[in-house]
């Protein structure tokens, strides 16, 4: 705790309140691009995109907070009185506590611009103790209520020190008087007790019961939380972090408290003298409705300032493709059976050509197998190029079978993590190792250069691995955020700044991982692995709340094709077929090179548009409706799905969204005509849409008239 005195209480009351009405009087923020206003005399920071502002201060004491955030809507979120909210939350060794409470000096402050639309303040202070050094930098992106920030510390002394605790959220809030709801996502775990993508929403309770979330690999939720209160006002947070993280949201009526907390556990890294610790970097987003709208503010700013660029279109070809994986053989494959796929693939309209595991000679000996490829791999690439499709392959670079050839050397025996994850029976490299990251980032490069890689799924099980050896170059306390940062982040970024055009799928555990750093390293992410057609919507449904569509990549293992099942995968990201393609009938083939046209068709505007939960997550005996809208153009499509609904032969779709003023052309997939309705019956009655079969699927398009 800082030795130095804060003000009396009386001059932090009138401060406060000095500060607070300069805040809250203000008329609604600007829209002439960003703004930060530094008034000396209080050193306050106010800082502004004309639809979130947000304001600090370093008062008297030398203790730096946060105020509070407004909203162009009017919505306010004030720190809890007397502001003891701080960005600044980490802690050396075990007891030194560097947050609300430390006292800090004023060394430089200023506004840089990385883009014309984008700033980014800088705020730097020394501890008073000349211990160390923090660096706040806060995010504005203009059209986008969004806060980006993050903490970073550097070591001042002359001897190591050690983080053994940061919080990337860490909000003490006014409540206002206030109920506020959460609504938490979970990612994929086929475990006892399974995680499947549910939307769970829970009604905070008034004596500071927290509301939990864990995250990271190995986690059941996403690194995402958002909470609104009774008039649907709202904030959501995301944390980028692939580590394992749990966040919690809290309300205590009686203190009139907003608590959001966040801990990440076995921290324990060392910050050599003058190094800098990074503390994972999050966001806060401003919404105003319902979980739609946080979830259409979370996708808007994830897209523009954290997602990995999508692949270009190339020679015709758009993101997100249509796919094809070899799994439908498992391990079973070789160069006869690829090629006879590879040229159905081509017929039927799929872009991506995907050979699964079983490629390579065995986990850990990244070449091909000279039995299952007599010609070798880079023959099956090429002839899989020259049908004009890309060429990805399976790569599980955290994996490696005991008797695999990185293990001969005596050196590379304890290259092993203290906990072994048995993925198909390898043992699981530690990506925190040194040694280990650099094998992994030459067998990386080495086969994208030889076999011509357009695309890498990348699977495994548990990247983030718990490793407690003192043998290697992390520390056996810091496996989590070593593992994260050091390992799989640091493994990622070397590769692909080596080979750029590389595309990269997230396919941990079938759907795990699901953070706001992996969408930062991937282009897309499987959901729940190959689980079938109603899961597959299922867990669509839920994806698409924190994340951007195109992270809801869809495994079909299905052979049969009828509507139900190719228009469950045809909402999302990639459409990735793993069926037997030479076993398809000549009507089957057909449909699904129609479904095939039909998913391009509509990719632009799933992708790019609001998505919007009309129902339910798909159940069995119930309709479901998903749709995505495109306020620009208003315009939109929907799939609406009968799965065994008794007396389920029409269902209403209503469109909330639609202009109550403007008339709009309606077609299906299935049902002929094309209709007109206006936009107020559109968003209140709705259109009937015939599903005449219990297991059905239809394709609504809806487009404007000018």
């Amino acid at each position: 705790m800082a030795s130095y005195p804060e003000a009396n209480s009386e001059y932090r009351l009138r401060l406060y309140l000095a500060i607070t009405l300069t805040v809250f009087s203000l008329a609604h923020p600007s829209q002439a691009g960003i703004t930060s206003h530094f008034d000396a005399e209080h050193q306050t920071w106010a800082y502004s995109n004309g639809l979130i502002e947000a304001r600090f201060e370093l008062n008297p004491a030398g203790l730096f907070r946060f105020v509070g955030l407004r909203t162009r809507a009017g919505a306010e979120w004030r720190s809890a009185f007397p502001g003891n909210s701080s960005p600044i939350c980490f802690r050396l060794g075990g007891k030194d506590r560097w947050d609300e409470s430390r006292t800090f000096r004023l060394v430089s402050h200023g506004l840089r611009r990385p883009g014309a639309d984008s700033a980014r303040l800088s705020i730097v202070l020394d501890d008073l103790r000349r211990t160390g050094q923090v660096t706040l930098e806060f995010d504005l992106y203009e059209g986008h209520p969004v806060l980006r920030y993050g903490v970073r510390y550097r070591n001042l002394t002359e001897s190591p020190t050690y983080v053994t605790r940061a919080a990337p959220v860490s909000w003490e809030l006014s409540d206002g008087g206030e109920r506020y709801r959460a609504m938490r996502v979970e990612q994929w775990m086929p475990v006892e007790d399974p995680a499947d993508f549910d939307a769970i929403v829970t009604t905070l309770a008034e004596d500071a019961t927290p509301v939990s979330v864990d995250t990271g690999a190995h986690g059941r939720y996403c690194t995402w939380l958002a909470l609104a209160d009774r008039q649907s006002r709202g904030l959501a947070w995301g944390w980028e972090f692939d580590g394992r993280a749990t966040v919690t949201a809290a309300q205590n009526a009686e203190w009139a408290r907003l608590s959001l907390q966040s801990h990440i556990p076995d921290l324990f890294h060392q910050v050599a003298p003058n190094a800098e610790f990074q503390v994972p970097r999050a966001f806060v987003a401003a919404f105003q409705g319902d979980w739609d709208a946080a979830a259409h503010a979370t996708q808007r700013f994830v897209e523009r300032a954290l997602a990995k660029p999508a692949p270009p279109a190339r020679n015709g070809k758009a993101f997100p493709y249509a796919a094809w994986d070899s799994w439908a053989y498992g391990q079973d494959i070789d160069e006869a059976k690829l090629r006879r796929n590879a040229e159905a693939a081509a017929r039927m309209g799929i872009e991506l050509f995907i050979v699964d595991l079983g490629w390579a000679r065995m986990l850990g000996d990244w070449r091909e197998d000279p039995k299952k490829f007599p010609s070798g791999l880079r023959a099956l690439s090429d002839y899989v190029h020259g049908l004009g499709m890309q060429f990805g392959v399976h790569f599980a670079f955290g994996e490696a079978m005991a008797e695999a050839p990185v293990f001969q050397s005596p050196s590379h025996q304890d290259w092993t993590s203290s906990v072994n994850y048995g993925y198909y029976g390898a043992r699981s490299l530690c990506l925190a190792h040194d040694p280990v990251r650099r094998w992994i980032v030459e067998q990386a490069v080495r086969i994208i250069d030889e076999y011509n890689v357009d695309w890498i799924l990348q699977d495994g099980e548990n990247m983030v691995r718990e490793c407690r050896k003192d043998t290697h170059t992390h520390h056996p306390g810091d496996s989590n955020y070593a593992g994260a940062v050091d390992g799989l982040g640091w493994i990622l970024r070397e590769i692909q700044s080596r080979r750029p055009h590389v595309a990269w799928e997230n396919c941990e555990n079938g759907g795990n991982l699901m953070t706001f750093q992996m969408v930062q390293n991937y282009v897309t992410s499987i959901v729940n692995d190959a689980s079938g057609a109603r899961d597959a919507r299922k867990a669509t449904s839920g994806a698409t709340f924190p994340f951007p569509a195109r992270y809801a990549d869809r495994y079909m293992p299905e052979d049969r094709m009828i509507p139900y099942v190719t228009r469950s995968y045809l909402f999302g990201g990639p459409w990735i077929f793993m069926n037997q393609l030479t076993q398809f009938s000549r009507e089957d083939f057909e449909f699904a090179s129609a479904e095939v046209a039909r998913f391009k068709d509509i990719r632009g505007l799933v992708t790019a548009g609001k998505i919007l939960h009309l129902t339910e997550p798909a159940a069995a005996g119930r309709t479901d409706a998903i749709a995505a809208w495109d306020s620009a153009t208003e315009t939109g499509v929907a799939v609406v799905t009968r799965d065994n609904t008794p007396h389920g032969d029409t269902f209403w779709l209503r469109i909330p969204e639609a202009d109550a003023e403007r008339s709009y052309r309606i077609r299906f997939a299935e049902a002929p005509g094309t209709f007109t309705y206006g936009g107020q019956q559109l968003r209140t009655q709705g259109v009937p849409v015939k599903l005449p079969g219990e297991w059905y699927s239809e394709v609504v398009y809806i487009d404007g008239i000018k």
